[in-house]
């Protein structure tokens, strides 16, 4: 006797399968011997880049979950657009008064360049993870930083790559 196969259940098994399957892909961090400049690019150069200076600049590649970037970089959007659309931002804008919401528009628009940049090395869109998803619980290492509270994930974190030297 054959077992009877049920299509709704299987797609339904795989669609939440592909709800926690990872997108894996590099950033490459970048940094220029001569000016000290740091920044980082989605883009693998295997014969080496040259910074404007004219100096060739030191890569360091970190393997990186695109959609756990992505989904960590929209709750920090999304923390942001409250912080500059709530009035409770202002206890925020009191610690740096002239700059506060200037700040905040720039790490907003920082934000969403990093999730453009994501979504460039994907090459269909991006879906972030739900959102009963916890970077902590996954093993990420996630730092918040303060006082804002955003989530700051060791791919976007330079010094674990090119320490500052003091």
């Amino acid at each position: 006797m054959s077992k009877v196969i049920n299509l709704a259940e299987r797609r339904e098994q795989k669609r939440k399968q592909d709800l926690y399957k990872p997108v894996q892909s590099w950033i490459v961090w970048l940094k220029c011997p001569k000016c000290e400049t740091l920044e980082y690019s989605e883009l693998r150069m295997s014969e080496g880049r040259i910074h404007k200076c004219g100096t060739l600049v030191e890569e360091q590649e970190v393997e990186i979950d695109i959609r756990a970037e992505y989904t960590v970089s929209l709750r920090n959007s999304e923390m942001l657009s409250d912080l500059l659309n709530n009035t409770k931002a202002k206890g925020v804008l009191k610690r740096f008064p002239k700059s506060g919401k200037a700040m905040l528009t720039k790490l907003q628009r920082s934000e969403e360049e990093y999730q453009n940049r994501l979504q460039l090395m994907v090459s269909k869109e991006c879906v972030p993870y739900p959102n009963e998803w916890d970077p902590q619980k996954e093993g990420m290492d996630v730092n918040q930083m303060e006082p804002l509270g955003l989530l700051l994930t060791s791919a976007r974190r330079s010094e674990l790559y090119f320490p500052v030297e003091s």
